[in-house]
């Protein structure tokens, strides 16, 4: 078992089952790729395609028991490589780096000074520049070596660490995601287990709290631009309650929820007093300014309603001049079956007789839609990529390199050979032996 999880071949067949799905999701459409129109058409118009999208797309993908088993066992392979680079590193038994596997560069010199006299050249140059070295041989012939960078075998050790803080991202947020929306009408306060429209994960998972939505604000650029759009949660639980303000790209959290502003709409207050019976009173939250949006009221009779902020009429047509509510109408058409039994415009506070209902609209308030998130992959993925990062930049600037100094007797001179290797970065190791051949040059001809 020990053998396959530190097999190279093992994760790279891992690593292949993880990202080759990954790839293939992208191609798929999802509800964060398209709009929400273009979802819906699609499960209407293309059953089968909608059925695999919903199930192979990348944000459905990652949260399959497929996903987090594969990460789980990348984490494990990663985690036994590391263990074993890290006793092998301790012991001394690093077998990252090797002649055979490096780059190299020999430079060759002709020194005037005897064997120890370049001896003792060398090892004062090694010695200047930080350089670990060692000395073989004697007599005729002896061998002198510089070590550097070994740092940067613990850098891809801290790389590893990283990656196991990735790779732990997918089982987490399979076993730990939370994730729904939350539609709120301005003041109108809610169950937080009732309201969020969930996913994978029940609401038994929600806190027991009553939420609801206060100062909400909708900027737009010259009118019809969305600039700026917030407003404050309130939430009250057991413990008491607080003003939790949000706005775009701001999310709060509140016992680990993340609540993110995703939508934002008006929704008029419609009131229909029948001939006889209670009447029905109802906020309608439009997400659907431009096509209407359609409410079933109960007896074979449905609504459609639109909202114009900035009301104006021009000839037969009607529309909003701009998405600011400077002069807000309402539309109500109601519909028995397919036809129509009455139509009107309403300011706020306006009523009139409609297909035997008394309609009025009181009054319009603001709407948002918040994205409930939990997590737990999140921090280890973020975690991995900073560690991931800090690994490879200690790699980089400490490379692992040798460089060796062959010494012969030349009559009373010497004849030194200068070969240098590293695995990385070629060009580097060939401007440092260069540069210490240049310094030896002094004491002789090249």
């Amino acid at each position: 078992m020990w053998n396959t999880l530190t097999s190279r071949k093992f994760a790279l067949w891992a690593l292949l089952a993880l990202l080759l799905p990954l790839i293939l999701s992208a191609l798929l459409p999802s509800e964060l790729t398209v709009s929400a129109q273009q979802w819906a058409a699609l499960e209407l118009e293309r059953p089968a395609y909608f059925a695999l999208a919903s199930r192979l797309a990348t944000p459905y993908l990652v949260k399959t028991p497929f996903f987090a088993a594969v990460s789980l066992i990348l984490f494990l392979s990663t985690c036994a490589c590391t263990v074993q680079r890290v006793l092998a590193g301790v012991r001394g038994k690093n077998s990252d780096f090797s002649r055979e596997q490096s780059f190299s560069f020999a430079r060759d010199l002709s020194l005037p000074l005897a064997m120890a006299g370049s001896r003792d050249r060398i090892a004062a140059l090694l010695a200047g520049s930080r350089w670990r070295q060692e000395c073989q041989g004697s007599g005729e012939k002896l061998v002198m070596t510089g070590e550097k960078g070994r740092s940067g075998f613990w850098g891809s050790i801290v790389f590893h660490v990283g990656l196991l803080g990735c790779f732990l991202a997918g089982p987490a947020t399979y076993l730990t995601a939370v994730h729904g929306e939350l539609v709120l009408t301005e003041g109108v306060p809610l169950s937080l287990r009732e309201g969020v429209a969930a996913g994978r994960a029940g609401t038994a998972e929600f806190p027991e709290a009553t939420v609801s939505v206060h100062d909400l604000r909708g900027v737009y650029f010259k009118g019809r631009f969305k600039s700026d759009f917030g407003g404050v949660l309130k939430v009250q639980d057991a413990k008491g309650g607080g003003d939790l303000p949000f706005e775009v790209n701001r999310p709060v959290e509140y016992q680990g929820l993340q609540f993110s502003l995703h939508q934002f709409g008006y929704a008029p207050r419609l009131v229909l007093q029948p001939a006889a019976g209670a009447p029905l009173d109802l906020y309608l939250n439009l997400r659907h300014p431009k096509e209407g949006d359609q409410f079933v009221l109960g007896e074979g009779v449905r609504a459609l309603v639109l909202f114009f902020p900035d009301f104006i009429r021009e000839g037969g047509k009607i529309g909003s001049r701009s998405e600011e509510p400077v002069n807000p109408v309402t539309m109500v058409r109601l519909y028995r079956g397919e036809q129509e039994i009455g139509k009107g415009l309403f300011k706020p506070g306006e009523s009139a007789q409609l297909g035997g209902f008394r309609v009025s609209v009181p009054e319009y308030r603001r709407w948002v839609n918040l994205v409930v998130t939990r997590d737990a992959g999140v921090p280890f993925a973020l975690f991995g990529f900073v560690v991931c990062v800090a690994g490879l930049l200690v790699r980089f600037l400490s490379n692992e390199r040798l460089v060796e100094f062959e010494l012969q007797r030349q009559g009373e001179g010497s004849l030194l050979r200068v070969r240098g290797y590293s695995r990385y970065y070629p060009a580097f190791l060939e401007k440092e032996v260069d540069a210490l051949a240049e310094q030896l040059s002094k004491d002789g001809v090249p």
